[in-house]
């Protein structure tokens, strides 16, 4: 058998003895010559490709990143998407205050509670120093809340808006102890005057929100409870 390659047809001929007997088989295939321009083309069409994607999403990206409004660009953190067309507005969004109310324990509809009342009539009795007793006042004020939003929580908002009414003297004491010992020359560290600053400003958050949950008759009761830490709010910008 004898294989003649035909270079015209890019095939082989193959004969074999028989003359009868004559195959002419065509193999097709692709160059290296030809092999390379089509790699060329679909590189080029890749690249195209991640161009247009690259090109269609970074403007999208950048204007998520740098809303420009009057007086500057606004962080990526501070910025609003706005609404789509007939869309509603979002709600806006209440900042909580950072700060954290303690443990209240045991309760005032607990039958051992006027044990926990004696301890801390003892305690503030045994307290001398006037700023570490401001402290006192501000602890006893942030559990009386946590007691009264509890209560409150429990289906007792009578009980509740009364112990909450008396943790707001107990900030109300507070205030009064700070300022008069500045008044008397006393020295009154900032941390005491911005831990007192945040309690009122959180006093004012859970009442508040307390109003809107409660009947009239309590309601009352909150409302009064309000206005006095509003003005103990007032008159510890005297402090600092």
């Amino acid at each position: 058998m004898k294989k003649v390659a035909n270079s015209s047809k890019k095939g082989i001929l193959i004969k074999g003895n028989n003359a009868d007997s004559c195959y002419n088989v065509e193999l097709t295939y692709v160059s290296s010559e030809k092999r390379r321009p089509m790699k060329a083309r679909l590189f080029f069409i890749s690249a195209l490709i991640v161009f247009i994607i690259i090109g269609v999403s970074l403007p999208q990206v950048y204007a998520q990143e740098n809303i420009t409004v009057a007086g500057g660009d606004v962080p990526p953190d501070q910025q609003q998407m706005e609404p789509a067309e007939g869309s509603l507005l979002p709600l806006p969004v209440t900042q909580k205050v950072e700060y954290t109310l303690p443990y209240p324990g045991i309760l005032p509809d607990h039958p051992l509670y006027f044990l926990k009342r004696l301890r801390d009539t003892i305690l503030e009795k045994l307290i001398s120093d006037p700023v570490r007793k401001a402290e006192f006042y501000i602890l006893q004020g942030d559990k009386r809340l946590q007691m009264g939003l509890t209560l409150i929580e429990e289906g007792k908002a009578t009980l509740g808006e009364s112990t909450i009414s008396k943790g707001e003297k107990y900030i109300e004491q507070a205030v009064t102890q700070l300022s008069s010992h500045k008044g008397s020359g006393g020295v009154v560290a900032p941390y005491v005057v911005e831990k007192l600053e945040k309690s009122i400003a959180k006093h004012q958050e859970v009442i508040t929100d307390l109003i809107e949950k409660v009947t009239d008759t309590e309601k009352a009761g909150l409302q009064g409870s309000m206005e006095l830490i509003k003005q103990m709010s007032t008159l510890i910008q005297s402090l600092k």
